[in-house]
């Protein structure tokens, strides 16, 4: 395994230095990728088949090759692996004012979320003008980023009454947003004791946006509080606990009750090579580690805490779904997700857990996470077999969104020389 992973990193370095060309065209839409392995999401392996989009959605996922049709683009993936888009379900993107933002970060940020393989991002309780102001940007075309679902703040903890809390849960669906995220629960971590008026104010928002029609998800980060927010109805949960040990019984409060988590686990990790090029080891904003660590409880504890409890929810039956929760570079806050997650997780659970577990959790089951006919045509197609390591996850050279080539660094293999293993 050795030479193969200094392959892929030599391969990686150059790819990063290449500037990472983006490509998309009108006809693009119109899609087959070819002599690929394609891995389905649904348990389902093809090891040499080709997929067919036709304006927008997978119309065939097949072994062999795809008869020819007028019009499509076509990459020939001989070698290759074919897998469905990434999805974050739960990053922070607009940084700052909102002007500033757009001015002079949006469209690197959002090349850079295409480059790593995502298709769709779920925005974490951003600048709510900001988030949709971005939302509108791509959906028009003025940026070329990942699909983007914007969340809205309720903010519960400022409410007194039941009517403000549902006249500010029909104000946030009434914005535009697409869910409201991330609601705190309790405002107070640590020691769980939240007070009467908090536990009535998620349950209120709860029911009224399940009147309302918005997902209302929690950040909830002791077991105890998310099997109490799940016992009040909340459904969505972001940030796996890091404050204590989730028991088997915590996590049948939320198979029980029908509740989905997004990951978070590299939370307590420490960052390597992001905020310092000296090998220091930071939290994930890049303050010192661990002393930096939010409301952490010493010693980078958390970092155990976190994929553990994840294994404990998965293997639970709950869906657990992958989110970042993080803010820089994305291509290198999926391989700090991903190598936390590895710790807990297989290859296998690793794409169920990116695709349609993380899929089900922003109720987008019916048309993302898997490639079979009649979804979007979101995929990624990687050099490498993830099957043989999480690492090959990080190989992505092309992204096509709905069908349209959003990222195609082929071209720059032919400049890639791998070191020779030693």
């Amino acid at each position: 395994m050795g030479g193969n992973m200094m392959r892929f990193n030599a391969q990686f370095a150059a790819l990063l230095l290449s500037g990472l060309a983006l490509a998309g065209t009108a006809s693009a839409q119109n899609l087959i990728v070819t002599n690929a392995r394609i891995i389905v999401g649904n348990g389902q392996v093809i090891e040499k088949g080709s997929i067919e989009v036709r304006a927008g959605k997978i119309v065939s996922v097949a072994a062999g090759a795809a008869p020819a049709a007028a019009g499509a683009k076509v990459i020939d993936a001989a070698g290759m692996t074919v897998m469905p888009g990434f999805i974050d379900d739960h990053r922070h993107l607009v940084y700052g004012p909102p002007e500033k933002y757009f001015a002079e970060q949006a469209a690197d940020r959002m090349r850079e979320l295409l480059e790593a393989g995502y298709t769709t991002v779920q925005s974490g309780g951003d600048n709510p003008d900001g988030i949709l102001e971005l939302k509108r940007k791509v959906e028009s075309g003025a940026i070329k980023g990942p699909r983007i679902l914007a969340s809205a703040p309720v903010p519960l903890a400022t409410l007194k009454t039941d009517a403000e809390v549902r006249a500010a849960v029909a104000k946030a669906k009434a914005s535009g947003a697409d869910s409201i995220a991330e609601v705190i629960y309790p405002l107070k971590s640590q020691p769980f004791a939240p007070s009467d008026l908090e536990r009535n104010n998620l349950r209120v928002a709860i029911d009224e946006a399940n009147k309302q029609g918005i997902p209302l998800q929690v950040h909830a980060v002791s077991p105890q509080a998310m099997a109490d927010a799940a016992s009040l109805g909340a459904r969505k949960l972001v940030h796996t606990p890091h404050f204590g040990w989730v028991t088997v019984a915590q996590a049948q409060v939320l198979k029980t009750a029908g509740a989905q988590v997004a990951s978070c686990s590299g939370f307590g990790a420490p960052v390597f090579n992001v905020f310092n090029k000296d090998n220091k080891p930071t939290f994930r904003d890049g303050r010192p580690w661990p002393e930096g660590i939010l409301d952490g409880e010493g010693r980078g504890q958390e970092a155990g805490y976190k994929p553990v409890n994840g294994r404990t929810l998965f293997d639970t039956g709950v869906t657990y779904g992958y989110c970042t929760d993080t803010t820089y570079n994305a291509t290198m806050a999926l391989a700090h997700e991903l190598k936390v997650l590895n710790l807990m997780f297989s290859p296998t659970d690793l794409i169920k857990i990116m695709g349609p577990n993380s899929a089900a959790f922003i109720d987008r089951g019916a048309d993302l996470g898997t490639l079979e006919p009649g979804k979007l045509g979101d995929l990624v197609v990687l050099t490498g077999n993830p099957f043989d390591g999480y690492w090959n996850l990080l190989t992505t050279v092309v992204v096509a969104k709905a069908g349209e080539v959003m990222v195609d660094k082929r071209a720059q293999l032919k400049t890639v020389k791998a070191l020779p293993p030693k």
